[in-house]
C-alpha cells in the first residue's frame, strides 16, 4: 500500500473522530442550575480538541477533492477515447454519406435532404442505413446522443 493511499483508506473515520472530539470538547452539564463545559477546567484541552477536529475535517475535504479530481480525469480520458473512436468511424464514411450525415446532424428531415442533394428516397435510405451501419447506431436520436 502506498503512503498516499492511506488517508483515502481511513477517510471514512475522519469525520467520526472529528465529531467525537468536537462533542467531547463542547459537552456541557448542569450543576446546581449552572451550565458549564464538562472540561471547563481545561480550556487548552478544549481548544486543542476543536483544532484537531477542524484539521481532520479539512483533511477529509482534501481527500474528497482528490478523489473527485481523479474520477473526473478518468471520465475525461474515457470520453476522449470514445470520441476518438467515433471520429475514426466518421472517417470511414464516403463523401456522399458525410454530406447526408451533416444534413441529418443539422436537423434536416428526409424530404429536405432529398431535395437538397437531388436524390430519391430509396437512395437516401440506402445512405442512411450505410451510415448507421458504419457508426454502429440504429436511429437519429442515437446518432445525436453520440455527439454529446
Amino acid at each position: 500500500m502506498k503512503l498516499k493511499d492511506i488517508p483515502s483508506k481511513y477517510q471514512k473515520y475522519l469525520l467520526g473522530i472529528a465529531l467525537l472530539l468536537s462533542s467531547i470538547a463542547i459537552s456541557i452539564r448542569s450543576n446546581d442550575g449552572k451550565i458549564n463545559f464538562v472540561l471547563y477546567k481545561y480550556p487548552t484541552l478544549i481548544f486543542l480538541m476543536v483544532v484537531i477536529s477542524s484539521f481532520l475535517v479539512a483533511i477529509y475535504f482534501i481527500i474528497n477533492k482528490r478523489k473527485i479530481s481523479s474520477l473526473s480525469d478518468e471520465i475525461k480520458k474515457h470520453s476522449k477515447i470514445r470520441s476518438e473512436g467515433f471520429d475514426a468511424q466518421l472517417n470511414e464514411l464516403t463523401e456522399r454519406q458525410r454530406e447526408v450525415y451533416d444534413l441529418i446532424i443539422s436537423g434536416k428531415t428526409n424530404k429536405e435532404i432529398m431535395s437538397e442533394l437531388f436524390i430519391e428516397q430509396s437512395t437516401l435510405k440506402s445512405h442512411i442505413n450505410q451510415i448507421y451501419g458504419k457508426l454502429n447506431i440504429k436511429s437519429r436520436s442515437e446518432l445525436k446522443s453520440k455527439l454529446k
